[in-house]
């Protein structure tokens, strides 16, 4: 009776383990959900390291999960110390895409995925399936043997170089792609911002700007910056009165907000300001949300985003300013429009500002928002 009493718990517990896998598969990214499905080893962990024979006899496959959902599969190519050190996104991406490569099995069918991708593998001057570079797994033995890394991103391609003591060389290329280093498509990294968005504690943060090479505006003030984003209308302007403080003034509504969007405030200036926030995004069945300005802003800051501020004027006593938040290394932007009165920057009582958040949107668009050619 306690054997079988013990079989059944054993049968029930192994029952239960499926289910929640089959569960966090279907929850999981669309692109991780394929590739668990690919994978001929069916016994893969929610969370944690597992070989898989069929594939390769020595990576070590591993999955990673977020709220009961896997969010990653990829072959453990780097060390705790540069996942540590390095881009977490693009270090995900070159594991992942590791993982996918070797489901492709042969080298016809890895190049084409590579081919489809973007992606060049090149190890001592020969791409993947050319020269003496016949096999994956000899990039894997560079990997495993390098004395440095390098990656360089900026640009419309991203480089991971790396070099052995011997003076080998392993570079991977990428495209500086948005759609191809996240495992998420648009709509799934949507709900996952906003999600992120409304639980998020960051606060504003205010960066002093340097009153040095100001320019005159015009309008009598001082601007440093001058950067553009693509048109002339957006601008990394920093505005400054004549006496080179940082403005904050009711009298230049449009300059002043466009300074505390841009983080040159003090950030005592946002305590009551909350957002009041309509959704422009792919994924229509998101809902808009109110979020404090410093939590909204604050959670911007930290993502690395390049920040460029503009002005669409004024309807009736209404202004409003455009913040666009672009991605240098990923290749995204996002554009929150705010509208507001002048007094709303000074007012003692607790404002809540109407503002429009368009996310991950194509960078051709920005002309047809300023209406420029």
């Amino acid at each position: 009776m306690r054997l079988s009493r013990y079989i059944s718990v054993v049968t029930l517990f192994t029952c239960l383990s499926v289910f929640a896998y089959g569960q966090a598969a279907g929850n999981s990214p669309e692109r991780i959900k394929r590739m668990v499905e690919s994978m001929p080893y069916k016994e893969i962990p929610l969370s944690g390291q597992f070989s898989c024979s069929e594939l390769s006899n020595t990576a070590m496959f591993y999955t990673e999960s977020r709220n009961g959902a896997i969010i990653q599969l990829g072959v453990r190519l780097f060390s705790e110390p540069i996942r540590k050190a390095y881009d977490p996104v693009i270090i995900s991406f070159v594991e992942r895409l590791w993982a996918e490569l070797l489901l492709r099995k042969t080298i016809q069918g890895q190049s084409s995925l590579l081919k489809e991708y973007g992606v060049r593998i090149v190890l001592g001057g020969y791409p993947l399936g050319s020269g003496s570079f016949k096999k994956l797994s000899q990039a894997v033995d560079l990997i495993n043997s390098m004395n440095s890394l390098t990656i360089t991103t900026g640009g419309n391609e991203i480089d991971v170089f790396m070099r052995n003591a011997n003076g080998e060389t392993l570079h991977i290329y990428i495209p500086a792609s948005r759609d191809l280093l996240f495992q998420y498509d648009k709509k799934e990294h949507e709900e996952l911002m906003i999600t992120e968005l409304a639980a998020t504690k960051e606060k504003y943060t205010c960066t002093p700007p340097s009153a040095t090479n100001l320019s005159a505006t015009g309008n009598g003030l001082l601007a440093t910056g001058g950067e553009c984003y693509m048109i002339d209308s957006l601008k990394n302007d920093i505005f400054f009165t004549k006496n080179r403080s940082v403005l904050f003034d009711e009298n230049y509504p449009e300059e002043s907000m466009r300074n505390l969007l841009m983080g040159a405030v003090n950030e005592s200036k946002l305590e009551g300001r909350v957002l009041d926030i309509r959704l422009h995004t792919y994924n229509k069945d998101l809902k808009g949300i109110k979020i404090p300005m410093t939590n909204f802003l604050g959670y911007m800051q930290k993502q690395g985003f390049k920040l460029y501020s503009g002005s669409l004027g004024r309807n009736g006593e209404k202004c409003q300013c455009l913040l666009a938040m672009y991605h240098p290394v990923y290749n995204y932007l996002h554009i929150l429009s705010v509208s507001f009165l002048p007094q709303d920057l000074v007012s003692q009582k607790p404002v809540t500002l109407k503002a429009d958040l368009s996310t991950f949107i194509p960078q051709h668009n920005i002309k047809n928002l300023f209406q420029e050619k």
